[in-house]
């Protein structure tokens, strides 16, 4: 999972790369699954403990934690009839939950700006091909 995108080497690599990352993302992007993550982030927590912070039904919270489990961004351990769950891809799941607890206004361009910008960078991949 560490490979970055400009060490790829095929075009198959590259979708691979991004489709691990958008599966990530597709599995987190559900509210519960976010509180969830919130509230693992702090600590790891029992399941019993869990749903006391998350009102939702105990079938429901079992659910998204499978999910959670299937895609290995938690992990859990039983004493008994206890189950502990704790973060398995920590800086991952701390490093999104700070971007989105962070404001993102939107920042709008006019067209010439843009448009500049876009040539700019045009041009200067092409001249960079161009000394190969």
């Amino acid at each position: 999972m560490a490979m970055a995108t400009d060490e790829c080497t095929t075009v198959a690599e590259v979708e691979g790369y991004w489709e691990e990352r958008a599966r990530l993302l597709r599995v987190m992007a559900h509210p519960v699954r976010l509180m969830i993550l919130e509230k693992l982030c702090e600590r790891p927590h029992c399941v019993k403990h869990l749903n006391s912070l998350i009102d939702i039904a105990q079938p429901q919270l079992s659910q998204h934690m499978a999910a959670l489990r299937k895609d290995k961004l938690v992990a859990c351990h039983a004493c008994g009839p206890v189950r502990c769950y704790y973060i398995l891809r920590p800086t991952l799941v701390k490093s999104m939950m700070r971007i989105l607890h962070q404001e993102h206004p939107l920042k709008e361009r006019n067209c010439q700006s843009v448009v500049r910008e876009s040539r700019r960078g045009w041009e200067e991949q092409a001249g960079a091909e161009s000394l190969q």
